[in-house]
């Protein structure tokens, strides 16, 4: 795309002129899950690990978190935490590279969402971590989307800092047990 991709929030709002066609799927996380089907992230390659599971929805973990679900619907037993990366690295830099882009019909930066998935060790939340090696970008546009591979960050970067891991692992533990479903 040959411009670093910037910051970006979710848009949740549905154009006033579009209808909306209601899905459910049946997962074992989270019992029965309605969304719209414009919502659908289409993965053609699935993930790494999971090729199988190549449609997806997403909706956030609370009201007031920074952490999503991605919810397979595939294979509906398969959920993963995700993050916007930019929410918790600044300075973080990357660029879509046009093969990538133009497999997932990409055209301009501004309409691309981009997610890491979030690894947290049982008992452990103030040691989860994020891959910023394979994060996963969405044109939200087309709702296409893929994981990319890249080199230069880490596929176990640790989201919290240790001088605030101690500070931060009441307010992680109170938050992770305690998931609340938001409307989709």
């Amino acid at each position: 795309m040959g411009a670093p991709i910037a910051r970006r929030c979710l848009d949740d709002e549905v154009p006033n002129d579009r209808e909306m066609t209601m899905m459910e799927v049946h997962g074992t996380r989270f019992g029965t899950l309605s969304f719209d089907s414009e919502d659908i992230i289409q993965l053609a390659d699935g993930l790494l690990g999971f090729p199988l599971s190549k449609r997806y929805i997403m909706f956030p973990y609370s009201d007031d978190s920074s952490f999503f679900w991605l919810q397979s619907l595939d294979e509906p037993e398969i959920s993963f935490i995700v993050i916007n990366p930019f929410d918790f690295f600044a300075n973080l830099e990357f660029e879509v590279t046009d093969e990538d882009a133009r497999s997932i019909g990409l055209q301009k930066s501004e309409d691309v969402e981009i997610f890491s998935l979030v690894t947290i060790p049982e008992g452990q939340p103030e040691d989860m971590r994020t891959n910023l090696a394979g994060p996963v970008i969405v044109n939200t546009r087309t709702r296409q989307g893929k994981q990319v591979l890249l080199s230069q960050y880490s596929a176990r970067q640790s989201l919290i800092p240790k001088e605030f891991r101690a500070q931060a692992r009441e307010q992680a533990v109170r938050e992770l047990r305690q998931p609340r479903m938001m409307a989709v």
